[in-house]
């Protein structure tokens, strides 16, 4: 495809998405969506893999894809700083104004090989996503039920799930997120027009390494209504390559009803639990032998307790230094953005209480050595209780037995 061709189907498509209806599951017209989108993808097509019995494998497919892309939507936007960007005439603190009323999204997209829709539905609280169904062109679907996690591959006849919520918004896209985001070191602010409507644009564009791996982003707001209205993610640092997922269209609601979240699987499919797995490369940043703690002479279950213990009670007494030390990937993420969105200070929300830490619910393992997950339930300074999964990893460097915590297992569970 030539460059005036490439930009004769976005303008089509960017104008067919502005000027699509309300979506419901029936009258969403998927096929000329699908088919619009592909156009552009051309280039990127991959063949889908056959069926196979591996995780990684499945992974790799086409629609496994989708799947991968929606998951780092848990990290999307905690990366600006609204100070750094509040004297300008655009200013974040409108955004969270423009987005106060908004409990679910419907979001319009592609990733390398097909397309997707999404919608999300915020808990109770809208602080974090609780409802997300996605549903790619090849017939994937991805959704949560009852603090789970599945994914269907049609091709397959299976359905992978995770006993926890690996996609959608740890915070959710209104108030509280934007005014926790914190501030990542390589973030950028551009201005614009979008060639298609002519409309101004600013675009925030940052990337860090986090619990899901290596992510980039570019995100688009409509100057004049304040709303973010697209982004671009890329699984790497520098957004090279076709991005993992790019959202053309972002619509907003005050609410989406029960019925959009129900996932429709034919009969017969056989159900299949994900492993417990690290992105390789978060790996070399778990391996230096100064962090963590050791394990000598403890079981795994003591080791976790006791380097969770040590990470959360830095939380509590604000302790960047043991925080970083315990948890290596806060390294990446600089202490203003720690101070906003894990510390908390002076937030009705900040941890106050180690109430009680479980026992391990899985294993797993990478090329440093055995990893588990395990609850930890911390009561808040609103007196909101939650149950967060977390993951350690364990290491055997020289001679000595060590583990430190790799991050969350999916989104924390507020327990009522």
């Amino acid at each position: 495809m030539t460059t005036n061709e490439a930009k004769k189907t976005e303008y089509y498509v960017r104008s067919y998405l502005a000027n699509l209806p309300v979506p419901d599951a029936a009258s969403v017209d998927e096929k000329v969506l699908a088919d619009a989108l592909r156009t552009m993808q051309t280039k990127r097509q991959q063949t889908a893999l056959p069926g196979a019995l591996s995780w990684r494998m499945i992974m790799t497919s086409k629609t496994s894809k989708l799947a991968a892309a929606v998951i780092v939507v848990a990290a999307l936007f905690f990366v600006f700083n609204s100070s750094r960007f509040g004297s300008s005439a655009w200013a974040l603190e409108d955004a969270i104004d423009a987005l106060r009323d908004y409990g679910a999204a419907y979001i319009v997209g592609a990733f390398p090989g097909g397309t997707a829709e999404i919608w999300m539905r915020a808990d109770k609280t809208r602080s974090q996503s609780m409802d997300v169904l996605v549903k790619g062109s090849h017939g994937a679907i991805t959704w949560t039920q009852d603090g789970s996690t599945y994914h269907y591959e049609p091709e397959q006849n299976t359905v992978y799930y995770e006993e926890a919520l690996t996609v959608g918004f740890s915070q959710w896209l209104g108030p509280p997120l934007l005014e926790m985001l914190g501030s990542a070191e390589n973030a950028e602010l551009i201005r614009g027009k979008d060639p298609a409507t002519g409309r101004d644009r600013v675009t925030l564009l940052c990337s860090m390494i986090d619990v899901n791996g290596a992510q980039s982003w570019n995100i688009e707001f409509d100057v004049e209504s304040k709303l973010p209205i697209a982004f671009k993610q890329w699984p790497n640092l520098d957004r090279h390559g076709p991005p993992g997922f790019e959202a053309y269209k972002v619509v907003y609601y005050e609410n989406l009803p029960d019925s959009f979240f129900v996932a429709h699987i034919s009969d017969g499919v056989q159900y299949v639990e994900k492993p417990l797995m690290i992105p390789e490369e978060a790996l070399g940043i778990l391996s230096n032998p100064q962090d963590g703690i050791s394990t000598d002479g403890m079981t795994q279950q003591e080791a976790a307790e006791k380097v969770l213990r040590a990470m959360f009670q830095a939380v509590i007494e604000q302790d960047l230094d043991r925080l970083k030390k315990m948890c290596p990937l806060c390294r990446n993420w600089g202490n203003e953005f720690l101070r906003k969105i894990i510390l908390k200070p002076g937030k009705e929300d900040r941890i106050v209480e180690i109430l009680q830490i479980g026992q391990i619910t899985k294993t797993g393992h990478t090329k440093l050595g055995p990893i588990v997950a395990i609850p930890i339930t911390v009561l808040r300074q609103n007196g909101a209780k939650a149950e967060q999964q977390m993951i350690v990893q364990f290491r055997q460097i020289g001679s000595e037995s060590s583990c430190v915590v790799h991050g969350p297992r999916g989104l924390p569970h507020k327990i009522e």
